[in-house]
């Protein structure tokens, strides 16, 4: 029977043990930062729905002024404002004072939303009609040419 020389690779099974050992360390870590996220302070978060309700008082401006183009660019910065509040508002405290003004913004935006929606299906109505219509002098434009 052939005995196998270890010698020559006995510091690997280390080597790759500490390696291992290391990125164990690294994915709790990472695990451990993922819990200690930023939050934000009662101020800031009232400053982000402040920010929210001028994005929001923006689009509804553009959707007055049919303006859809521009209502799509204030949407952007709109989104993205509430993608940072939904990251870091969760655990931030508010006081009673901060909690009222908070309640009192959310109110204004879903008043502005719904405004914005209604004018949003009145344009697709409109845009609808038009393809139909469109879609219909198709039709007889292909039957008087046949």
């Amino acid at each position: 029977m052939r005995q196998q020389d270890y010698s020559k690779t006995s510091a690997q099974p280390g080597k790759k043990l500490a390696s291992k050992l290391q990125r164990e360390q690294e994915r709790k870590l990472m695990s451990a930062r993922a819990y200690l996220k930023p939050v934000m302070a009662g101020d800031e978060v009232i400053a982000s729905y402040e920010r929210l309700l001028d994005f929001s008082a923006s689009m509804l401006t553009h959707a007055r002024q049919d303006d859809w183009t521009a209502l799509i660019d204030s949407e952007v910065a709109y989104v993205a404002e509430v993608d940072r509040l939904q990251k870091y508002e969760m655990d931030a405290m508010l006081s009673e004072e901060q909690q009222a003004l908070k309640l009192s913004l959310l109110e204004q935006l879903l008043a502005q939303d719904q405004e914005i929606r209604e004018r949003l299906a009145k344009r697709r109505a409109e845009l609808e009609k038009l393809l139909s219509s469109a879609s219909q002098k198709k039709k007889l434009d292909d039957a008087y040419r046949s």
